[in-house]
């Protein structure tokens, strides 16, 4: 686990605002926190979809948030540890030879000869849902599925860590700063929220 500090001059600063417009200094915080939280969800996200041929919504199907609240200040963005997905999630299409794939975004499409997604070219099996499957033998079955990468797996594998915790610990500053501004806006009565 990561943890990002925060600059106690700030939460002082944030305090004496939040103080003088009523407003409870530990909502603001929470509310700045859970910003800075939804931003690194969806930082991770972009640098995951960077290197790999993956819909945003497969993504972050698999990036989770637990927000902050006044009572526990706290939020924490998590990448689950899922499987691999199914190569069809790869932009798979079938042909005569077999079934092609693009998993990174730098490298060129891949060919998996004699795969199949449905009983002919263009044609989906309902009974396979969409999957991309090898026979292993020479025999009709059995049939294998095959699978690309896991965001997971190339979060780690690229290291992107280390720069989204620098760019989500001053993205976390800036929203403490903001919210400073805001309250300080809000005691001298131009802002009425």
């Amino acid at each position: 686990m990561i943890a990002i500090e925060i600059n106690t001059k700030q939460l002082k600063e944030l305090r004496e605002a939040a103080g003088k417009a009523k407003k409870s200094f530990t909502k603001e915080l929470a509310a700045a926190i859970n910003e800075t939280a939804k931003n690194h969800r969806m930082r991770q996200g972009r640098n995951i979809r960077s290197v790999v041929n993956l819909k945003k919504k497969q993504i972050e199907s698999s990036i989770k948030i637990t927000k902050a609240t006044s009572v526990t200040p706290q939020a924490r963005v998590f990448l689950l540890e899922t499987y691999r997905e199914g190569l069809q999630h790869f932009g798979a299409k079938q042909n005569k030879r077999g079934v092609s794939y693009k998993i990174g975004k730098t490298k060129g499409r891949g060919m998996v000869i004699g795969a199949f997604m449905g009983p002919s070219p263009g044609q989906l099996a309902p009974k396979l849902y969409g999957g991309v499957f090898k026979r292993v033998g020479k025999e009709r079955l059995p049939i294998i599925k095959l699978y690309g990468v896991s965001p997971y797996g190339a979060y780690e594998k690229n290291d992107f860590e280390t720069i989204d915790v620098a760019f989500s610990a001053d993205y976390l500053k800036g929203q403490i700063e903001r919210r400073i501004k805001l309250n300080v806006l809000r005691a001298n009565g131009l802002v009425s929220k």
